[in-house]
């Protein structure tokens, strides 16, 4: 496989988490908005490639290998702001991915104890991902990307026979802004989740970065849109915490498996790119070892929050603040660094 898809699928199955896999996320950040979601799924996803190019270039530029180091030439105040809104979205994503890991061991396994042991294991595979290497990360995002769109490909074949009719929401200019500012937070969230995996990437040259963003882009476009044109026909659905798991499961037991399967996937990667992000973020501030504890630790302690409650009331805010402490002083240093080596 070329090794700009390659990057361009591990951003994929780092970014696609329990509330995209989920449906959750698609319903409350575009189709909600109806026929304005198409435009809402193209503002985010240009906003993920030029985020994700730039810190591929900073990272490349500076030669870092964790993404703090992207930080160390600028202000200590924009630095300590930066680092610790990075970390505190790590948190709050693993909080979420470990509280829907306990969900879905629940439905999928038959004893009181799933929902505790689904927890703990998958952190324990989350954080063994992290630790290896970038393929098997590379084959999960590509094994997980083939079976998100399978699944909703048989949903719509399943649905050709039904005359129900897509829901269109009247969007006033108000709730257009609105929605294009969630947009822009969505993508900004996701790819702070992620930014730990891009700077293991970014030492390439400038041709393998931009491609690999691009790429990132038009593969996030792709499965936005058909699960958006999915959940356009499904508005019943909003309020269900995993609406593909309820349109999966009218394929009985296949569906409703395939639907856990896809939704584990999703937390695993996830939840391995923000765990490694926290970890080599805490590693620059604390011992290793402490680290590696504060890593469990503080998502674990967060998960009773619940899933649905971070989804909802958590991402928009999380993402604005993200794109102006994570995003905008790296775009800034940038400027500066060209201003500097034309004078």
């Amino acid at each position: 496989m070329e090794p700009c898809m390659q990057r361009a699928l591990m951003f994929v199955g780092a970014v696609i988490g329990a509330g995209f896999a989920s449906g959750r996320e698609i319903f409350s950040f575009f189709s909600c908005y109806g026929a304005f979601s198409w435009f809402l799924i193209l503002v985010a996803t240009g906003t993920m490639a030029i985020l994700c190019w730039l810190c591929l270039r900073r990272a490349e530029n500076k030669g870092v290998c964790g993404w703090c180091e992207m930080y160390c030439r600028t202000s200590p105040f924009v630095k300590n702001f930066a680092e610790c809104s990075i970390l505190l979205l790590q948190v709050i994503m693993g909080g979420s991915m470990i509280s829907a890991a306990g969900h879905i061991a629940a439905l999928a396994l038959p004893f009181s104890a799933a929902y505790p042991l689904g927890m703990l294991v998958t952190i324990a595979l989350a954080l063994w991902l992290g630790s290896v290497g970038m393929k098997p990360m590379t084959a999960l995002g590509s094994l997980l990307a083939v079976l998100f769109v399978g699944a909703i490909m048989a949903v719509l074949v399943f649905d050709a026979a039904d005359t129900k009719a897509v829901v269109l929401t009247v969007v006033t200019l108000e709730k257009g802004i609105a929605g294009s500012i969630r947009a822009v937070a969505y993508a900004s969230l996701n790819l702070a989740i992620s930014i730990g995996m891009i700077c293991r990437c970014g030492n390439t040259s400038c041709k393998v970065s931009s491609r690999s963003a691009v790429l990132f882009g038009l593969v996030m476009t792709g499965l936005l849109f058909v699960s958006n044109y999915l959940y356009l026909h499904h508005p019943e659905l909003v309020h269900t915490t995993f609406p593909m798991v309820a349109l999966l499961g009218r394929f009985g037991k296949a569906g409703h498996n395939l639907s856990l399967l896809v939704m584990y996937l999703a937390i695993l990667t996830t939840l391995s790119a923000g765990l490694f992000a926290l970890r080599t973020g805490l590693e620059t501030k604390v011992s290793s070892k402490t680290a590696w504890i504060l890593t469990i630790l503080l998502p674990l302690g967060l998960s009773h929050t619940g899933f649905e409650n971070l989804v909802d009331r958590w991402y928009a805010p999380v993402g604005i603040l993200c794109l102006l402490l994570v995003f905008v002083p790296l775009l800034q240093k940038h400027k500066q660094s060209v201003t500097t080596k034309f004078n």
